[in-house]
C-alpha cells in the first residue's frame, strides 16, 4: 500500500470535529482511566492525546512515513507501535479505528481478527466514509476500497455486539453531495481560514445536538461503538 495523502495541518476543522465526536463517545462508554488502549491507523496522531487520558497508548500502523512522523514527534517510541496484528503481543481494552476499515482490503478478517486481541467487555469504536454515492477522486488519492452504509458495517462487525450508532457531520452531507456531484474534492484542506472556521462552527453545533441526543445516524462518516 502506498503512503496516504494526509494533511497535515492540525487545526483542520475535520481533524478537530472528528476528535469532538471521538471524547464525546469516550466519555459516554469508557469510566476506567487505566486501560490498555490500541489506535488502529492513528496517521499524524491527531486522537493520541485524548486517548492517553484513558490509559496507555499503543498504536498499529502500516505507513512508514506516519511511524516516521509519530517518532520524530516523540508522540511515540518504538515499543509502542506495531506493523501488523501478528506483531501485537497483549490485549486491549479498548480499540480506535478512525476512517481505517475502508483501506483494509480483507475487512471482515480484520475485524474477527482482532476479538484475538481484546479482553471479554472491551470496547471498539469504528469511524468509515459513508455511502457509495459520495464515492469521488477523495477515495481514489486516499487508497479507500470502499465506502460504508449501515447494512455493511453491520455485516462486518457482526461478531461484536452493537453499543450506539453515530452520524457524523449530518449537517453537512448535502453539502458534500453537491460537492462531490459538482467539483472534484481531494483529500487535504483547501477550505482556506475563514471557511475553515466556518465548517468548524457547524461541526460544534452538531456535537451540541448529538449531546442533547439529536442522533440521525446518517452524516459523511458513520461511527459505531462496539463491545466484545
Amino acid at each position: 500500500m502506498g503512503s496516504i495523502p494526509l494533511e497535515k495541518d492540525l487545526n483542520w476543522w475535520w481533524y478537530k470535529a472528528k476528535n469532538n465526536l471521538l471524547t464525546h463517545i469516550l466519555k459516554k462508554f469508557i469510566k476506567a482511566s487505566n486501560l490498555n488502549v490500541l489506535e488502529i491507523g492513528p496517521g499524524l496522531g491527531n486522537n493520541l492525546q485524548t486517548l492517553s487520558k484513558y490509559g496507555i497508548v499503543d498504536v498499529l500502523e502500516t505507513d512508514e512515513d506516519f511511524i516516521d512522523y509519530l517518532k520524530n514527534t516523540n508522540q511515540l517510541k518504538e515499543d509502542q507501535i506495531f506493523k501488523s496484528l501478528d506483531e501485537v503481543g497483549k490485549k486491549y481494552d479498548l480499540i480506535v479505528m478512525l476512517d481505517v476499515l475502508e483501506h483494509i482490503e480483507n475487512s471482515k478478517e480484520f475485524m474477527l481478527n482482532l476479538k484475538e486481541i481484546l479482553h471479554a467487555d472491551s470496547k471498539i469504536i469504528i469511524g468509515v466514509p459513508a455511502y457509495d454515492s459520495l464515492w469521488s477522486v477523495h477515495d481514489e488519492e486516499l487508497l479507500h476500497f470502499r465506502r460504508y452504509n449501515w447494512k455493511l458495517l453491520n455485516e462486518e462487525t457482526k461478531h461484536f455486539m452493537i453499543l450506539k450508532k453515530y452520524g457524523f457531520n449530518f449537517l453537512l452531507l448535502p453539502v458534500r453531495y453537491l460537492q462531490v456531484k459538482f467539483t472534484k474534492p481531494t483529500s487535504i484542506n483547501s477550505t482556506g481560514a475563514i471557511l475553515n472556521s466556518l465548517m468548524y462552527s457547524v461541526s460544534k453545533l452538531e456535537m451540541i445536538l448529538t449531546k442533547i441526543g439529536l442522533n440521525p445516524k446518517f452524516g459523511i462518516s458513520l461511527y459505531v461503538v462496539l463491545k466484545n
